[in-house]
């Protein structure tokens, strides 16, 4: 649970990376494990946008500046979903 916690706060800042951090020392989680999975969110949110903007170049700009909270609530909502329905049905 605290992968996917770790995963939406990279992407979307839901929660943002101090709550993240605060719970997975609650919890007892491995630094280590804390640590690369955090640098794998952190790191892929930013190569995306990276990636975005290279190829749509500055059309895109607005639209992400706009609508990218959205979007990443979005897309941190469907990892959830998909979780707790991996959980109940298996």
């Amino acid at each position: 649970m605290l992968a996917l916690l770790l995963v939406t706060s990279g992407l979307a800042h839901l929660p943002p990376i101090k709550v993240a951090t605060i719970l997975s020392g609650a919890a007892n989680i491995n630094l280590g494990f804390f640590i690369v999975s955090a640098i794998i969110a952190r790191g892929a949110r930013f190569f995306v946008l990276a990636w975005l903007l290279r190829r749509f170049g500055e059309e895109i700009r607005d639209f992400l500046e706009r609508r990218l909270g959205a979007l990443a609530g979005g897309a941190a909502a469907v990892l959830i979903c998909l979780f707790a329905a991996h959980r109940l049905f298996y």
